[in-house]
């Protein structure tokens, strides 16, 4: 049966299936590449022919639901009842994302696509249906096919589908049928790309991995092309500052700074303790962290905010920093110590690695709010209205000695400055000689294209530029001093 490609192109799904589901995870092991490789195309032939099958029934069970809810109205309006305004596609949505494990909201878009590729593009399901078309170029045509109105869906049609359709690749098929739909309905097209674009959004997901996400836009080409010029171009400057540094790593770089650059970021840290716990013991940080706050009593009122301490005296040995245990790490924040361990879900994001929350609360401008949970449903059953910085007397020491951005020649007010550790954390503590004032775009100088700096006890930061140049900042002369400065 899977003597060779051709055969495998030639064969009936239904006769694939058959033979596939006879085949060990041994026997398959043992193929010669020949026959491995028309596996594979056996595989995805049979998967597209049974997706084809998925959208039927979906196709089935939207209209029978439709069906079943004209009927309902009909039978509310005889006896002079009030009809129910829930769509059959919205009741095939809900009972069908429970089956498949999906937001009712992505079941109807399935379904959206499932009834425009089986009621309108029937050539399309039939290619589908024989294993002939991947569902990725089926959801391509379909896609395209949303531009044009339904009396032109023939000549759209004839126009994806001339000689060579089922030979093109997934991008190359994309472009065929958007210039048919272009075609097809030139105006129909424009309003469409107006609509989408009062439609446009930027959605986030969690990455590939624990510690990474994942965010989509969908923009209006013009803006795109702005949008995505400024990150390129930021990104070459860092690559060209920084040999070796992977291009796409340089853009989420260029990415991130320039959205830093431009927006006021607040964050706040929920540290969730257990009701009832002994002292000493754990509780959740942050967005469902787990931690350990030294010598914290669950039944104190809460920290003091004058204070700026959570914890009361520590029952940890000082370890000068960040140290990997075996499910975490503890962490020296300003003298309170904090057990991290496992990896903090966050919602739609994904989530942190237990050394982000150490970094997090490296950060002085970290705001801590308490809650308290119940010790066996975990539900949060108390909230303190206020919130508290831990770091703020730093904070603001650094502010006040600095005065502005202490990047050379930036004239950035300190209160709009993030706060950088000179030498990073965690290989560097938070104390004032070890932070400085940085705007969000020279936060991305130093950190992503190739500047580095130094200070001394006194608070003057001396920048190296790539090309081997320095620069020496000093803290805010207010009393026109330099030259004692200097002299010291």
């Amino acid at each position: 049966m899977f003597e060779s490609v051709d055969h495998v192109q030639a064969a009936d799904p239904a006769a694939l299936a058959a033979v596939l589901f006879t085949l060990t995870d041994d026997e398959i092991a043992e193929l010669p590449v020949e026959q491995a490789e028309a596996l594979v195309l056996a595989t995805q032939r049979v998967a597209s022919a049974v997706l084809a099958r998925q959208h039927s029934a979906m196709e089935t069970v939207a209209r029978r639901c439709d069906e079943r809810m004209e009927r309902l109205a009909h039978d509310a309006r005889a006896i002079g009842g009030r009809s129910c305004h829930l769509s059959g596609q919205a009741l095939a949505a809900g009972s069908l994302a429970a089956l498949l494990h999906v937001s009712p909201r992505t079941m109807s878009t399935r379904i959206d696509r499932a009834r425009r590729l089986v009621c309108a593009l029937p050539r399309i399901q039939e290619l589908a249906w024989s294993g002939d078309l991947e569902p990725y170029r089926v959801d391509a045509v379909v896609t395209e096919s949303s531009a044009v109105p339904v009396t032109r869906l023939h000549e759209f049609k004839s126009r994806v589908l001339e000689a060579g359709a089922t030979e093109l690749t997934c991008a190359a098929l994309r472009r065929r049928a958007r210039r048919s739909a272009d075609r097809c309905a030139p105006h129909d097209a424009e309003e469409l790309a107006r609509l989408a674009r009062s439609r446009s959004e930027v959605r986030v997901r969690p990455g590939e991995c624990a510690g990474m996400t994942r965010l989509v836009a969908d923009l209006p080409t013009p803006v795109a092309m702005r949008v995505w010029s400024a990150v390129d171009g930021l990104a070459a400057e860092y690559s060209r500052a920084q040999p070796g540094l992977p291009m796409g790593a340089a853009r989420a770089d260029a990415l991130s700074d320039l959205v830093g650059a431009n927006a006021s970021i607040r964050t706040i840290v929920e540290l969730v303790v257990p009701v009832g716990v002994e002292r000493g013991g754990t509780g959740t940080l942050g967005v469902s962290a787990q931690c350990l706050a030294a010598g914290a009593d669950p039944g104190d009122d809460g920290p003091s905010a004058e204070s700026g301490s959570t914890a009361g005296p520590g029952v940890y040995e000082d370890l000068g920093g960040c140290e990997e245990l075996d499910d975490g790490v503890l962490h020296d924040h300003a003298g309170t110590l904090w057990f991290v361990s496992s990896h903090t879900e966050v919602p739609l994001l994904g989530s942190l690695l237990p050394a982000d929350v150490a970094a997090l609360l490296s950060d002085p401008d970290v705001t801590i709010r308490l809650s308290r949970s119940d010790s066996v449903t975990g539900a949060v059953r108390w909230q303190d209205p206020q919130t508290y910085r831990p770091g703020a007397r730093v904070a603001r020491a650094v502010r006040s000695r600095d005065g502005t951005c202490r990047f050379p020649g930036c004239a950035t007010t300190a209160r709009r400055c993030q706060l950088d550790h000179v030498v990073r954390h965690p290989d560097g503590p938070t104390i004032v000689t070890n932070l400085q004032s940085l705007c969000a775009t020279h936060h991305g100088f130093k950190h992503h294209a190739g500047w580095r700096v130094e200070m001394d006890p006194l608070g003057v930061c001396t920048w190296t530029a790539p090309d081997g140049r320095t620069h020496t900042t000093w803290p805010m002369d207010r009393h026109a001093f330099r030259h004692a400065f200097r002299a010291a």
